[in-house]
């Protein structure tokens, strides 16, 4: 996690557990300062002592919000407060006297006392911070661990044929929980398949992710109207989504023929992989996002897939992959990749390309491909 990740995390810290946090640096940062001062054998009055620790806590406190919570400025404040500080102190103490053995004795029995009690303050609120944050921590991984289980069983790994073509999917998501679906579905002599993307990842995408998967089953399985089947999901997820966190969806299906029904929301294009002429080409259309209007309308168009053709419907993760010098592989890079193993057996497709995209580089966004090859 980088820094910028890491200042979030101590922003979003709630307050008790902020509060013992900081009050744990003070305790530490003041009786060290006061162990520095007890050196000094020279006289001190209860302000000094007050001073002192209060200086030391103060800045220490200073020091630990700038550096968590990754504030720049304030560790130029933290340093020129504490240089002009240090400076008053050294001028104050130069005009104290030396003390007699006895009053030593009892300045380092008095310092040595309140250090003790600080450093005892400063190691409880450090155990009630790491306690509370330490509940906090693994009951979030719970969480999370269980809806990355959840994506896992609405988003398996899946191959099967259906009528005259062959289907083969999976979906890997860039964190414990996706944001990435696919799925197909067949009946009545027909076939439906898509492919979905909410913006973003993580658990809100997570659960975005499965009101798509149920309300797409509902329309494909039940209603059986493919035709209203992204208007359907539109009226669904408007309510739920923004212009920063929509939906881009693409559908493709047939009924045993070789004209094929396809819709596009914002998608990248379908790669059409043509046998008889060894090329690829692209199928897109205009349709926005789902979930950014309300009674959207959406079209949709047709393509012929002949035997032997393939259609490999991917998300943007596959695409937006960048190598060490910020160079990303882009479409035109990826469809060479798919032109040179589109003969292969599906799964053999799919490994080949995502092992290619993981070379090129690391993986920051889900990665979801659909492959549909025509087979007779």
């Amino acid at each position: 996690m980088g820094w910028k990740e890491q200042s979030q995390t101590w922003r979003t810290l709630p307050l008790a557990s902020s509060v013992c946090f900081y009050g744990g640096v003070f305790c530490l940062f003041a009786a060290l300062n006061l162990i520095s001062s007890s050196m000094d054998f020279r006289s001190q009055s209860v302000v000094d002592l007050i001073g002192n620790a209060s200086f030391g806590g103060g800045c220490a406190i200073l020091w630990a919000i700038a550096g968590t919570r990754r504030i720049i400025w304030l560790f130029f404040v933290a340093a020129l407060i504490q240089a002009a500080a240090s400076g008053v102190t050294s001028m104050r103490f130069s005009a104290h006297h030396l003390l007699s053995p006895h009053d030593l004795q009892r300045k380092l029995i008095v310092n040595g006392f309140i250090e003790i009690l600080l450093i005892i303050a400063g190691y409880i609120l450090f155990l009630v911070f790491f306690n509370r944050e330490g509940a906090r921590f693994f009951k979030t991984r719970t969480e999370v661990r269980l809806a990355g289980e959840i994506h896992r069983t609405l988003v398996p790994p899946r191959h099967q044929t259906i009528g005259n073509v062959e289907l083969f999917g999976r979906s890997i998501p860039s964190s414990e929980v996706g944001g990435d679906l696919f799925d197909f579905v067949e009946g009545d002599g027909a076939w439906h398949a898509y492919v979905a993307d909410v913006s973003g990842h993580g658990m809100a995408a997570g659960i975005l992710m499965s009101m798509i998967k149920s309300a797409a089953s509902m329309q494909l399985n039940k209603l059986k109207k493919p035709a209203d089947l992204l208007a359907d999901l539109n009226d669904v997820m408007q309510p739920f989504t923004s212009p920063a966190n929509y939906l881009t969806f693409a559908y493709v299906g047939g009924n045993g023929t070789d004209r094929l029904s396809f819709a596009l929301a914002g998608h990248l294009p379908i790669l059409h992989y043509r046998a008889q002429t060894n090329t690829v080409v692209e199928h897109s259309d205009a349709n926005v996002p789902i979930g950014l209007f309300k009674n959207q309308t959406f079209e949709s168009s047709q393509l012929t897939l002949q035997r032997g053709d393939l259609l490999a419907i991917i998300t943007d993760g596959f695409t937006e992959v960048f190598d060490k010098k910020d160079r990303e592989i882009g479409m035109d890079e990826f469809k060479s990749m798919l032109l040179a193993c589109a003969e292969k057996p599906l799964p053999e497709i799919y490994r080949q390309l995502r092992a290619n995209t993981m070379d090129f580089g690391k993986q920051t966004d889900d990665q979801t491909m659909l492959l549909i090859r025509r087979v007779a």
